[in-house]
């Protein structure tokens, strides 16, 4: 039978989408900006999508599943930025930059993908990029040792940034007020200023913008990287 005439899986049905394993994962990481992990289930899914928690059986084998399907949609979404080993300073700044702008795009991914044990980086897209950090660093002259180091150390402050200080500000906890957040220190960190002399002085300091902040931390990792770079 020639190719013109191959039958092909309608796109939709009865006016609805017709589901794949594909758009299943992207609900799930569309569900999860939205209502964030904690909501995440077979059934609630199920119901955003209009479709029984049976039919999503069709296409995911368990809500474990679900979130690793997501998880690898994520990971094939992230480009990194060009890194030349002559201007790694800013090449690194800018890929940390992106980094952070995609994780803020799926929020609740990496602190779903730790809690429920999902090995992350395990797309081609994402192991290339992870790759290519290790050598970035390798080329400025760090041992691979390091080098390895460096890299998962510039994703950590990344996805801890963001899940830590950006999370705050991007989705306020419901017992903290943005004017809380902009105050210093911030509630979790008062007490009696005799107690705590320098922290009580915080207050009165400007506060930061989160990305005053990020940029302070990735200005720190590139210097703690220069650091180590041979004389």
């Amino acid at each position: 039978m020639s190719s013109s005439h191959t039958r092909r899986r309608p796109t939709h049905r009865k006016g609805r989408a017709t589901l794949t394993r594909e758009s299943v994962g992207r609900a799930a990481l569309d569900f999860l900006g939205r209502y964030g992990p904690a909501e995440l289930t077979m059934r609630s899914l199920a119901t955003e999508l209009g479709v029984s928690p049976r039919a999503l059986y069709n296409y995911v084998e368990d809500r474990r599943d679900l979130i690793t399907v997501a998880a690898e949609i994520f990971e094939s979404g992230w480009h990194s930025p060009p890194l030349d080993p002559a201007r790694w300073r800013e090449d690194l700044r800018a890929f940390c930059r992106e980094l952070r702008a995609h994780y803020r795009r799926h929020p609740g991914m990496t602190t779903l993908a730790y809690s429920e044990n999902i090995t992350m980086a395990r797309h081609p897209v994402m192991l290339r990029n992870v790759d290519a950090l290790i050598g970035l660093f390798a080329q400025i002259g760090l041992p691979l040792q390091d080098a390895y180091r460096a890299c998962m150390e510039t994703i950590r402050l990344v996805a801890g940034f963001v899940e830590l200080q950006d999370s705050l500000h991007d989705r306020p906890p419901a017992h903290v007020t943005p004017d809380d957040l902009d105050r210093l220190p911030p509630p979790w960190l008062r007490g009696s200023p005799e107690d705590l002399p320098y922290l009580s002085r915080t207050a009165t300091l400007e506060p930061d913008s989160p990305d005053t902040l990020f940029d302070f931390a990735v200005d720190i990792l590139v210097a703690g990287i220069a650091a180590r770079l041979p004389a």
